[in-house]
């Protein structure tokens, strides 16, 4: 009674369960159906047994004798037998069902289908991919049938009611219209009313989409002609381009791209579209929208073209800085020593000793003005190569201005390189002069420039230039407009209008005299929009107004007037018992670091200057750390160059060790009380905001490489000094006239040039040993050695290249730059660098000191 109770319960059960739609629902519905099932037979069965048992046992007490069956001894094993036999029968049949529906391929292969019909029906209706079955009938005609999202913006714009419930979107085209369509770009603006003949569409319902025979005949009415105030034509002609070029493919796989542009003046919609074949009259299209992936590859493009060239701008930047501009400096030293030298001589004229002289005054006198004039245009070399190096840490925004004290009276008094005629050039102040500001040079320089080289370059020819500038001192506010007359085609920049400045400060675009409009990325109008930028860093703003009788260009920024110290820089020097040490691996720069330890007033006796070999390289450290326990009772000056090149004998012996690292190496050896006597500052050429924040972190500043004058040297010590030595700094004003007339007199007695010939020569003498002891086998190992010394050659000529006279001997080196192993060509070339710097200085010493060196 309990097995068959139990089977009436799990059936009642069984009646509230439903199939489902897929796979595991399925067959646990079928398990439970089995169960259910094998539990009826188990009560059938057992029943069945139990009365046979009792029917051929008991049976032959009721009934007659003529039921032989029954009175025979037998009738119980027959029974049992019987019922055995029917119990594996209807077992039997259990076990077949259960057995086909878990591995019978073809029930398997149904429920996968149907598995993959309701996965496939998921994908198509809600995949971002569109998919698109065709199939060309015998008529030539093409019907294709189309996953809604191609057409999901569309349906939308068309306001069309139960998007969700629409299955897809059927194409008829015609046969003719078909072939004749060829293009890889749809443009919708093209397309005419005979485009739009011979395709219809039905959209088609998820009720519906089950029903679709796309081989069977469908009758054309079905069908809505396209046309152009529909929203889903311009997409559905782009689909049948598609089609066409898809059909013209004899190929079973291929991959092409296809452009459309969708509405008139829209940018273009690129679909890769894939086929494959499924036979001959029938295809299958996936179309993927790929305009994002092209819009990410253009800007990823963008991306490293811009990373490239700020890479290689910084690498220029630190290039010019470390290489052109150590030259600019040591050449610009150079002529202040020749500058002196020749003024001591026109002195001489003027006090009456020219029986002593061997050349006439005229002569002296047009010297002093060559060297003027040849100081003038080396000050402005450098400051083309800073402003060149500034602008691209501006455009990059990677700039960090530097505030310093200036003088914008006398940067407004610069024309930038551009000959003024008279009263041509007029410079108005107020109040006049200016008061010293405390703000970026270069960025007053770069402003000033541009606006001054416009005027000149596109105002009227030979027009006078205004520049008027006005300090607010109560709201600590500058401004400065540059005037000219009108220039060619100034009337159509007025027609403009207020475009017209917008233009002009754009990036790549220039307005030419005509006026008319060009891109340009390295045009004149890339000057205006760098110089937006530099105002922007000062927190200013520029502007251009083109009037009717002028042009007028403005810039505004607020600044700060700058704090004086009480005491005069003019006559500052460091204070006796100061000792200076230096340290550079340039021959050049240990003679101007010399020159600057007296300028800013520290006796030749008490200065040390390292980096002549090796070994002061290596331990320089220690010698340091040792130089300051000796001396427990000096204030010490400690300068070292960022780039430290050690040389050996071997190429394994070649390294740089950087100077900063030094200095902090030496202030965290030392102990508090011997650090705070020192004042350590790191030397360099490079002053990008990363190099700054390195020095200054290691190091108590930064001293960039600038032309030794007196008064700038002092300008540059007396701050860090009095900052790093407040309580001693009234010490410093106390000397007395005569010993700052005595550093005076040492400064004019420096020689006429830092380096002599003979030492130009000794390089060369390096240079050849390194070339002909070494085969070319080893000239490979022995290259970074080799061109270490022709750069070190290169530097010393620069200084003393005053005429331009060693200037194709400075390409050749050049032309050295940038491999790794020695060029083919690189003995040739040394023969003619060696021939050329010999034979100079061959005609200008004597045979004896030539011979003595080679």
């Amino acid at each position: 009674p309990t097995i068959i109770f139990r089977y009436f319960e799990k059936r009642r059960l069984f009646r509230t369960a439903k199939r489902g739609r897929s796979v595991d629902e399925i067959e646990l519905y079928d398990r439970a159906r089995m169960s259910l099932s094998l539990h009826g037979m188990c009560c059938v069965a057992w029943t069945g047994i139990t009365v046979i048992y009792f029917v051929t046992s008991a049976g032959h007490l009721f009934v007659p004798l003529s039921w032989t069956l029954f009175h025979d001894p037998a009738a119980t094993i027959i029974g049992e037998c019987f019922m055995d036999l029917v119990a594996k029968i209807l077992y039997m049949a259990l076990i077949l069902e259960a057995h086909v529906a878990a591995f019978d391929e073809a029930k398997r292969a149904n429920r996968r289908l149907a598995e993959l019909r309701n996965t496939m029906s998921v994908v198509w209706e809600n995949s971002s991919d569109t998919i698109a079955i065709s199939v060309r009938k015998a008529s030539g005609n093409v019907t294709t049938m189309i996953s809604p999202s191609f057409f999901q913006p569309a349906l939308i714009a068309r306001q069309e009611e139960n998007i969700d419930n629409i299955s897809a979107v059927v194409l008829e085209i015609s046969n003719i219209d078909t072939t004749n369509r060829k293009d890889s770009i749809t443009d919708w603006s093209k397309v005419n009313a005979k485009d739009l003949k011979g395709v219809g569409m039905r959209i088609i319902q998820k009720a519906d989409f089950a029903d679709i025979d796309l081989h069977s005949a469908t009758r054309t009415n079905k069908f809505e002609p396209l046309n152009r105030n529909d929203p889903m034509s311009p997409r559905a002609i782009s689909f049948v381009d598609m089609l066409s070029r898809a059909w013209r493919t004899k190929m079973d796989e291929i991959v092409f791209e296809h452009d459309a542009i969708l509405q008139a003046g829209s940018s273009r919609t690129k679909f890769e579209v894939k086929l494959t074949r499924l036979e001959e009259n029938a295809v299958v299209i996936v179309v993927r929208d790929v305009s994002e992936r092209y819009r990410r590859f253009e800007a990823e493009k963008r991306f490293v073209f811009e990373t490239t060239a700020r890479q290689k701008d910084a690498e220029a930047n630190r290039f010019t800085r470390h290489e052109v501009k150590n030259g600019l400096l040591a050449a610009i030293e150079i002529c202040g020593n020749v500058r002196e030298q020749v003024s001591a001589d026109f002195n001489l004229f003027q006090k009456g000793f020219k029986h002593d002289m061997l050349i006439s005054e005229e002569s002296v006198a047009s010297r002093v003005e060559n060297v003027t004039e040849l100081d003038r245009t080396l000050h402005e070399v450098l400051d083309i190569v800073l402003a060149e190096t500034m602008a691209r840490d501006v455009i990059h925004e990677m700039y960090v201005p530097r505030m310093e004290r200036i003088d914008v009276n006398h940067i407004l008094s610069q024309m930038r390189g551009f000959q003024a005629k008279n009263d041509q050039f007029t410079v108005v102040c107020r109040p006049s002069p200016l008061p010293i500001f405390l703000s970026d040079q270069g960025l007053f320089k770069c402003i000033h420039g541009n606006a001054i080289r416009n005027a000149i370059k596109y105002g009227k020819n030979g027009g006078n230039v205004t520049v008027e500038a006005t300090y607010d001192s109560e709201r600590g506010h500058f401004k400065m407009d540059v005037v000219n007359l009108p220039g060619p085609g100034h009337e159509k920049l007025m027609a403009l209008g207020s475009r017209a400045s917008e233009l002009v400060f754009s990036h790549g675009t220039r307005l030419h005299k005509d006026s008319g409009l060009e891109k340009n990325s390295h045009s004149a109008g890339d000057g205006a929009w760098i110089i937006r930028k530099c105002a922007k860093i000062l927190g200013g703003n520029v502007d251009i107004q083109f009037e009717e009788t002028r042009t007028v260009f403005s810039f505004q920024a607020p600044v700060k007037v700058y704090d004086a110290p009480s005491r005069d820089v003019g006559t500052f020097h460091l204070p006796p018992g100061v000792w200076g040490i230096a340290i550079d691996d340039s021959k050049i720069q240990r003679k101007l670091l010399r020159r600057f330890f007296i300028h800013a007033g520290i006796q030749e006796n008490r200065q040390v200057i390292l980096g002549h070999n090796r070994d002061e390289i290596s331990g320089f450290v220690e010698f340091i750390i040792d130089f300051v326990k000796r001396h427990p009772d000096d204030l010490i000056f400690l300068i070292a160059d960022e780039n430290l090149e050690m040389e050996g004998s071997a190429i394994s012996d070649h390294e740089t060790i950087s100077g900063s690292e030094c200095i902090k190496r030496i202030r965290s050896e030392l102990d508090l009380s011997q650090e705070r006597r020192m004042l350590a500052l790191v030397r360099s050429a490079n002053d990008s905001p990363d190099d700054l924040a390195l020095y200054n972190s290691r190091a108590h500043g930064y001293m960039p490489k600038v032309p030794l004058r007196g008064i700038s040297v002092r300008e540059m010590v007396s701050p860090l000094w009095t900052k790093r030595f407040p309580k001693r700094a009234s010490e410093v004003s106390n000397e007395s006239d005569e010993e700052m007339s005595r550093i005076a007199s040492i400064e004019n007695l420096r020689d006429l040039t830092l380096i002599s010939p003979a030492e130009l020569l000794a390089d060369l003498k390096e240079i050849d040993n390194l070339c002909v002891k070494n085969d070319s086998s080893e000239m490979k190992d022995k290259w970074p050695v080799i061109w270490d010394k022709l750069h070190q050659l290169k530097g010393d000529i620069q200084s003393v290249n005053v005429d331009d006279e060693f200037s194709d001997t400075i390409i050749l080196i050049e032309a050295l730059r940038g491999d790794s192993v020695a060029p083919a060509d690189f003995m040739s070339k040394w023969l003619r660098i060696r021939s050329h710097v010999f034979s100079h200085f061959c005609s200008r010493s004597s045979d004896e000191n030539v011979n003595t060196i080679l």
